[in-house]
């Protein structure tokens, strides 16, 4: 064939007598049915083994990717909820329910809201450490509590009653009955002897124990004629104490109890009021600054801005004699 011949030749053609286009054909030819039924089955068992994975993932998925996806707020939320369980497992009916509670104080244009959206549940015998900065609201909790003030919003219950729809008659019933106070200054009455201040109690129709017999539960059985002026603060606080539990209250609140007092002698009066909880299952409520005295409370409910924002459950409170500071 001429040169001429050959360039007339199309390039398809020149391909194809070359072979370079009958590789593919041959592989092809090569190829057995055994081997083609070997790669389909390869084929649909790879096809089997993601499609088992994808199963399987989608069943571990739930367990372990979603909470590795967890973003830390939601963990953090998680964790608090698991702080709350042993608040919320708590048997049998609260002594004290607070719902929504909140109290404005208005004086002229001038409002001022003390406490807003106070939830809280209070069991009867605990030892309850309320703590917070000053201005937070936790004496106005406490006024709330005793029922010596009245809230704007929400509801409180006490013993089941709801103490908010109580009249000023009724209102008074239970403070003389059911609520004891200890207030920081002590508030005796100067012109009257221990025994006196004690006994003031029944001068004022209020049914109590034994003024002696309360006296000598704080240990100032032979201090029962003396003055406030001729004790000592810790003695006075002590007087104090005793008119409080004279008239066996369920509920005992205190007002910086231990404020006025050197260590050694609030270790004293912390020791009698955890006795009152412990030992006469009373239920006792103490507001303070301190905030070592959460180590010997059952509970300790954190106050801030106006608020509850926390609440503790202590599970093995220690004894008041072993807090120092």
């Amino acid at each position: 064939m001429s040169d001429e011949n050959v360039k007339d030749i199309p390039e398809e053609a020149t391909k194809t007598s070359s072979g370079e286009e009958a590789e593919p054909s041959q592989e092809e030819k090569k190829t057995s049915p055994e081997v083609e039924a070997k790669a389909s089955s390869g084929e649909e068992a790879q096809e089997s083994r993601e499609e088992k994975d994808t199963s399987s993932g989608k069943e571990a998925k739930t367990p372990s990717e979603e909470e590795t996806m967890a973003s830390p707020e939601e963990k953090a939320e998680s964790s608090q909820e698991e702080e709350k369980t042993p608040s919320e497992e708590e048997e049998g009916e609260p002594l004290i329910l607070f719902e929504n509670v909140g109290k404005i104080y208005k004086t002229g244009q001038i409002v001022y809201e003390a406490l807003h959206d106070v939830n809280l549940k209070i069991m009867e015998g605990e030892l309850v450490v309320i703590l917070g900065p000053s201005g937070a609201g936790k004496s106005t909790l406490l006024n709330l509590l005793g029922g010596l003030d009245g809230a704007t919003s929400g509801k409180i219950f006490f013993g089941g009653e709801e103490i908010t729809a109580f009249d000023d008659a009724r209102l008074g019933r239970f403070r003389s009955n059911d609520v004891g106070i200890i207030f920081q200054f002590y508030n005796l009455v100067p012109t009257l002897t221990a025994y006196e201040n004690v006994d003031l109690m029944q001068d004022l129709g209020v049914e109590i124990m034994d003024p002696l017999e309360a006296l000598r539960m704080v240990g100032l059985e032979d201090r029962k004629d003396n003055f406030p002026s001729q004790m000592s603060g810790g003695q006075q606080q002590r007087v104090s104490i005793a008119r409080a539990i004279a008239k066996k209250p369920r509920l005992l609140l205190c007002d910086e109890p231990t404020g006025a007092l050197d260590t050694n002698t609030g270790r004293e009066v912390l020791k009698l009021l955890q006795d009152q909880s412990r030992v006469r299952g009373q239920t006792v409520v103490m507001v303070t600054h301190n905030s070592l005295f959460a180590e010997i409370a059952d509970k300790v409910v954190m106050v801030k801005n106006g608020t509850v924002v926390e609440v503790k459950i202590n599970k093995e409170p220690k004894d008041a004699d072993e807090i120092n500071w």
